[in-house]
């Protein structure tokens, strides 16, 4: 034993291909089960899934705007035509969005109360760089679905066109009231200068008196208006002034950062903590640079709990809104500076004017003022005339808020559920996890599955690997045929067992496992043949004096045998058995002894074995498994070499690691490992010796060659390598059919 067991857990070898493949075909049932269940779910979903269709409708918006400028505040005609105008893109988008008007639309479109389709949805959105909205509608319901997108279509032109209408007619209806005004104005006005002319006798001004006149009434006309332009614009000056004085001249954007000065004080104080523990290897606590560097520490961390983890930084940046209101308020400065230039000069002329006025008549004047009120009624009347032409035109000829570019269709198809996506995926999830839970087999399986996994927790090297013997063949090397695998596999371990004993020949083998049935009894028996027929004395001892099985797999009497001779019943000449093989000599168990750990760890037991030393090359004995008893440990502790007979598949790794330290503890010299009852097809391996090299010269009627020296019986031999000769398993525990009856005790 070259480890202990500490050592041996810590061996690992990373994972190929190949052993990949392998754990794959070893776990085929449970990747098949969790491939199947997946794949039959994703096809249960998909199955049981709703149809979901989609469709889609489209609109064109024009851009739209309803900003009034402050100079066209005042005119109440400018922002009622402004109000008539469509909305926004993105205005018209909320309005879409909002959950009443997609509420009036479901109601339109007859989809409220239906519970029994998928649920339908509605998603609105503007294609990018355009003016276009796209109302897409997913749901359970063909018909449904296109109705509802035609229906939100319907209902937002219907509405956006009934609110422009409502808006230009309102529009109209003020400018026929206004021009009504305007008209009896003018026909007021009228009537006022013919009743002056009347009462006056006046037929006619002078032209030069009429130019007077005319121009003072004009120019007393122009100041009023000056007057009132000057006061409006001081007016808007105001409030431009007011809210550029509560509107902040920067923008302040607060963030915050890692200080830096607490980083650079925990950087020192990391300095100084790890120069302190250095200290501390050769001062102690209480020396003097050792309280120094406390003190530093100290005042440093009453810095660094001053200091806040984070620091706010205020970033300034020019208020945009600013800008815009700024230009407004130079304009209207200007503005107002020319209208104060032009009043200031039209009360100039005004004051010249009066002077000449003032030498006409007073009823002159009056007839000039009555001549231009009725021009300005005249003018007023004219102006609305043309805006209610205007107005007349844009209401019959005026452009929509939105055109359709495509109705919704009635879907064909679903797009969900994708079945060919939905199958492909859980395909692909089904692979995931069924090898997933292969691996996880794997993990959770402790027995040893194969030579490489025996090689992850275990030093012992491995002798051989023998394949599990197909049913009808036999399973006794004497009546195997030459070319066959398993036979090659005892000749591999003979040749292993010669290369092991090269520096300490092996006089002296011991066979034994971990468990019951797992063979060990039929390595006990090929192997000794195979050492026999390589020309070695060998005498096979069955040392399992609690379920002795050497005498049922030769077919010998099972009494007398060891048991006898160590209580000195019987003498080695009279339980010694010829086998039919030349050079092979066993003793079977004989009767179950009351004590047999008693009996092999007696004096006996060691005169027995010098005794069959003098009559034999080699030794070979079959012991009871390790974990149950310890009779193998006191035979491994006098034996020259310990062979381990594993069972793959079945053997558990506790119990490898367990008989691995019962052995080392009993400094038993272990020569290695055969691996029995593997599998090849099963778990993807091919030894080196299994490749069929044989096949090629084997009679092509599959009769067996005899070779000299083999047992007579031929294909008469049994075995308990796990199967009778018919290829039947059967156990340990019980004899071999077709074998003659022993005459000693059997289990």
């Amino acid at each position: 034993m070259s480890s202990s067991p500490n050592e041996v857990l810590e061996i690992r070898s990373p994972v190929s291909l190949d052993e990949t493949m392998n754990i794959l075909r070893r776990r085929k049932g449970v990747f098949l089960q969790a491939f199947i269940a997946v794949v039959a779910v994703g096809i249960l979903v998909t199955a049981s899934t709703k149809p979901v269709y989609r469709t889609w409708a489209r609109l064109l918006v024009p851009a739209g705007s309803r900003s009034v400028s402050l100079v066209d505040s005042a005119n109440p005609i400018a922002a009622m035509v402004a109000a008539a105008q469509p909305d926004s893109l993105a205005t018209q988008l909320q309005i879409l969005q909002s959950r009443p008007f997609l509420a009036d639309a479901r109601k339109a479109a007859g989809l409220a109360d239906r519970p029994d389709v998928v649920p339908a949805t509605v998603r609105i959105e503007a294609l990018e760089e355009s003016s276009v909205i796209q109302i897409t509608v997913e749901g359970g319901d063909r018909q449904g679905i296109a109705d509802l997108a035609n229906a939100v279509v319907d209902l937002h032109l219907e509405r956006t066109d009934l609110l422009a209408t409502t808006g230009l007619q309102d529009t109209l209806t003020f400018v026929r009231k206004e021009k009504e005004k305007a008209r009896k104005g003018l026909v007021a006005a009228e009537q006022r200068l013919v009743q002056f002319r009347k009462e006056h006798r006046i037929v006619q001004l002078a032209a030069e008196q009429e130019a007077q006149a005319k121009e003072y009434v004009e120019l007393e006309a122009r100041v009023r208006e000056l007057e009132s332009n000057i006061l409006t614009t001081r007016a808007q000056v105001q409030e431009l002034r007011t809210r550029l004085s509560r509107m902040p001249i920067d923008l302040v954007q607060e963030s915050t950062k890692e200080n830096p000065r607490a980083a650079r004080l925990q950087e020192r104080l990391d300095e100084l903590s790890a120069q302190r523990e250095e200290l501390l290897t050769d001062f102690k606590p209480t020396s003097s640079r050792v309280q120094a560097l406390d003190r530093q520490i100290a005042a440093l961390r009453l810095q660094r709990e001053g200091e806040p983890e984070q620091l706010t930084v205020r970033t300034h940046s020019p208020n945009p809104e600013r800008p815009p209101l700024q230009a407004e308020l130079a304009r209207l400065e200007a503005q107002l500076r020319g209208h104060e230039v032009a009043f200031n000069a039209a009360r100039a002329r005004l004051q010249t004017r009066k002077a000449l006025v003032d030498n006409l008549g007073p009823w002159e004047v009056e007839q000039t003022r009555l001549v231009r009120e009725r021009d300005q009624a005249q003018t007023a009347d004219t102006q609305l005339a043309e805006r209610l032409r205007n107005l007349e035109i844009q209401v019959n000829a005026r452009v929509r808020t939105a055109r359709i570019l495509e109705r919704a269709f009635v879907p064909g198809t679903p797009v969900l559920p994708r079945k060919a996506d939905n199958l492909v995926i859980a395909v692909a999830a089904a692979l995931c996890f069924g090898i997933g839970m292969a691996f996880l087999a794997e993990y959770l399986d402790d027995r040893v599955n194969t030579p490489t996994d025996f090689d992850r927790f275990s030093h012992l090297p491995p002798l051989a690997t023998v394949p599990q013997i197909g049913s009808g063949e036999t399973a006794l090397l004497s009546a195997m045929p030459v070319y066959s695998h398993v036979a090659e596999a005892y000749r591999a371990l003979r040749s292993s067992i010669m290369f092991a004993a090269l520096d300490h020949p092996v006089r002296r083998l011991l066979v034994t496992s971990a468990n019951k049935s797992e063979g060990k009894t039929l390595t006990s028996v090929n192997l000794a043949t195979a050492m026999a027929l390589d020309g070695k004395r060998v005498i096979l001892v069955d040392a399992d004096l609690r379920r002795p099985h050497v005498h049922a797999t030769l077919g010998l009497p099972g009494a007398p045998g060891l048991s006898e001779v160590l209580v000195g019943v019987k003498t080695v000449d009279e339980v010694l058995h010829p086998t039919g093989t030349e050079n092979l000599q066993a003793i079977c168990g004989g009767a179950i002894p009351p004590n047999p750990a008693e009996l092999l760890g007696s004096p006996a037991f060691d005169r027995l074995m010098t005794d069959l030393e003098a009559r034999a090359d080699v030794v070979v004995f079959d012991s009871p498994p390790c974990v149950p008893v310890t009779d193998p440990l006191l035979l491994a502790a006098r034996m020259d070499g310990v062979v381990l007979v594993v069972q793959v598949g079945q053997t558990r790794r506790a119990a490898i690691r367990h008989v691995e330290e019962q052995l080392r503890r009993a400094r038993a010299r272990v020569l290695g490992v055969v691996f029995n009852r593997f599998e090849q097809r099963k778990h993807g391996y091919y030894q080196h010796y299994g490749y069929g090299y044989y096949g090629d010269t084997a009679p092509a009627n599959g009769q067996r060659v005899k070779v000299p020296g083999l047992n007579a019986r031929g294909a008469n031999g049994h075995a308990s390598n796990g199967h009778s000769p018919n290829g039947k398993e059967h156990s340990e525990d019980q004899p071999v059919r077709g074998l003659p009856e022993s005459t000693g005790r059997e289990n």
